[in-house]
């Protein structure tokens, strides 16, 4: 075929291409048009919410209902930190200066906008998540003990129904999916960022001082004290003549917790019961019972020698410090991703200046 056949046969193809194109899109709206709507289409505003529109994503509407909820919720959120070490160890952290949160509320909700939107655009690349929606509507629908009235009612008042929650819930799996592949690889910690933070908190995993005790206890709420006192005394003396510790503490002690044990209290922090309890248990001489008062009555007090606290080493701790900063450097591979959906969208500095 001469160069200018050839040329010819491409414009054909390319003009036959260009035409279907149009014809699909703007004309009877075929296979591609379809395809279109399925990811850019913008979704509807949540059902029964007839309250103002506060923001508007690519179409999709935000209302104050929403914000208001997403407000509520965020200070339900706001609670310190607490990371459980194990063996005892709990470390927490102060929580945010706390302030208005409805700035914060504007930006979640915004976030989570572009996120489906940006899962719809992927949902080719992500895996049917179907099956597992119904298995968790299921659930949901076995809450209700086989009232099939109640439960249909309950999604009749939300505005839904179940097929619709089944699609609510696969596409936030969907989210949820599309969020770990954009952010698993920064997740895993460096070795060496887990031994650089064992050194910073190191001090503060130390276990404290611990004695095993168990008690006695008489009350004296409303009672004359020096009539306990005696009490006290002279279950004291039947244990110094060698009676059963566990048994007098299963028969006298008051303490409704450690009486059925014994009188067992397990482990304990001298420190930590002269403050909270006012017993000065540091001073009990190891494996013999002496009388002690508290704020609350008269105790009859025997401890194991001190276990003297130590910081664990970082192979102890590793498992714990690896979870700790997967789950810390995860929020902050998260955070990054959203800041760049809003910046794809020009829209992080306009939100977060409001």
């Amino acid at each position: 075929m001469s160069p200018t056949g050839k040329f010819t046969f491409k414009l054909v193809i390319y003009g036959a291409f260009l035409l279907y194109l149009v014809g699909d899109l703007f004309l009877w709206h075929g296979f591609l048009a379809g395809r279109m709507d399925a990811y850019l289409k913008p979704m509807p505003g949540p059902p029964g919410d007839s309250s103002a529109r506060i923001a508007e994503v690519y179409g999709e509407p935000l209302t104050a209902n929403q914000l208001s909820r997403r407000v509520t919720e965020l200070r339900l959120l706001r609670q310190p930190p607490v990371l459980d070490m194990g063996g005892g160890i709990r470390l927490t952290h102060e929580p945010d200066v706390a302030g208005d949160l409805a700035p914060r509320a504007r930006y979640d909700l915004i976030s989570s906008s572009l996120l489906r939107l940006k899962t719809r655009v992927n949902d080719l690349q992500l895996p049917n998540r179907n099956a597992e929606a119904a298995r968790a509507v299921e659930q949901i629908r076995s809450r209700f003990d086989g009232n099939t009235e109640q439960y249909l009612k309950t999604l009749h008042d939300q505005k839904i129904t179940q097929g619709q929650l089944q699609e609510k819930i696969a596409a936030r799996l969907k989210q949820t999916e599309q969020l770990y592949r954009a952010t698993a690889q920064a997740a895993n910690p460096p070795d060496e960022d887990l031994k650089a933070y064992y050194d910073l908190i190191r001090d503060q995993l130390k276990t404290p001082d611990l004695r095993k005790t168990r008690h006695i206890f008489l009350a004296t709420l409303h009672k004359d004290d020096a009539r306990v006192k005696q009490a006290a005394e002279t279950l004291l003396a039947r244990l110094q003549a060698g009676e059963a510790f566990s048994r007098l503490a299963r028969e006298f002690s008051e303490d409704e917790r450690s009486a059925p044990a014994g009188g067992e209290l397990g482990w304990i922090n001298p420190a930590r019961a002269a403050e909270t309890l006012g017993l000065e248990l540091a001073a009990v001489p190891d494996h013999k019972p002496v009388l002690l008062k508290s704020r609350w009555g008269w105790h009859i007090v025997e401890a194991s020698p001190v276990k003297k606290g130590a910081i664990p080493s970082y192979e102890e701790v590793l498992p714990a410090l690896e979870n700790a900063a997967r789950s810390l450097r995860k929020a902050q591979a998260v955070g990054l991703y959203m800041d760049g959906l809003l910046e794809e969208g020009h829209l992080r500095n306009r939100i977060r200046n409001k």
